[in-house]
């Protein structure tokens, strides 16, 4: 028989989950929206960020904003992105 806290920590665990795919997928959306001149290196930026290794994280995020740098109407939109927000936050630490 589950405890309580067994069973909050799986819906816990579930709800994070299910937020993670939110993420992936409006990550996504956003590679869908940029230029195709720069769509595949977007998109390959992107998905290393979401399932690369840590090392690749730094080349990554400059990676990115080498690419978008000539298109200053998508810094928004990455910038918002979660993805990109823990990306930044985990260089911090």
């Amino acid at each position: 028989m589950a405890t309580f806290f067994q069973a909050w920590r799986r819906r816990q665990a579930d709800r994070q989950a299910a937020e993670w795919d939110d993420e992936r997928a409006a990550a996504r959306r956003a590679v869908e929206d940029v230029p195709a001149a720069i769509h595949a290196d977007v998109s390959r930026v992107i998905e290393t960020l979401i399932d690369g290794p840590d090392e690749r994280v730094e080349p990554s995020l400059k990676e990115l904003w080498r690419l978008l740098e000539p298109y200053p109407e998508f810094d928004a939109r990455f910038n918002q992105l979660r993805i990109v927000d823990d990306a930044v936050e985990f260089l911090k630490s």
